[in-house]
This record gives C-alpha cells, structure tokens and sequence, in this order.
C-alpha cells in the first residue's frame, strides 16, 4: 500500500475551500494515529464509496461524522457515521482549481 496519494475533486462538496477540480495529496493514516475534528479525509464510505470529507466530531462511541462545506452536499446525518477502518488518508496538501485551470491551454 502507498503512503502518498493523489486525487482530483469532483463535486462541490468541500467548495469553497477546495473547489470542484481541486488536486489533493493524502498520505495513509493508521487507525492508531490519531484524528481531530476539522481533518480533511478520505474515506471509503460503505454507502457512498469515496468520498472526500472534513472529519466533523468523533462520538462517545468512536464512530466518525463527516460533513462538506457546501450548503447542498450531504449532511452529517444523512452520510451517518463511519468507523476507524474506513479512513483511507489525510489529506496533507492541496492546490484549489481556478475556474479554467483545469482545462489544457494551447500554447502553453
């Protein structure tokens, strides 16, 4: 397994921090690290698949609730909570899309 990852956004969940198109690099996060409220991860959600989300709160039984920054995207309740086991990285740096930066110039 790799310890570095890179992904590109799709969706505007994280917007307008990290806009549709945005690049991420995650790096693995063992499930003894630990994580704090406000942590941008990637998950592998078992309804929703892969998603890429801000670890909201962490409740008394260790379950993880994730939100975006969207007012349209999921709501931590409607995502529900994930366990431990489903973290697959913590988003470690990032560049936001500009509105054309993801679209290849001629003559560049």
């Amino acid at each position: 397994m790799r310890w570095f990852s890179s992904y590109r956004l799709h969706g505007h969940s994280l917007a307008p921090s990290l806009p549709q198109h945005s690049l991420i690099i995650s790096m693995r996060w063992p499930s003894r690290w630990r994580l704090t409220p406000g942590a941008t991860v990637v998950v592998e959600h078992p309804r929703l698949g892969q998603l890429v989300k801000r670890l909201h709160r962490i409740d008394d039984n260790g379950r993880l609730w994730l939100r975006g920054e969207h007012p349209d995207g999921l709501s931590s309740e409607q995502m529900g909570p994930v366990s431990r086991q489903c973290i697959k990285g913590r988003v470690i740096f990032s560049v936001a899309a500009t509105p054309s930066s993801h679209q290849l110039r001629h003559g560049a």
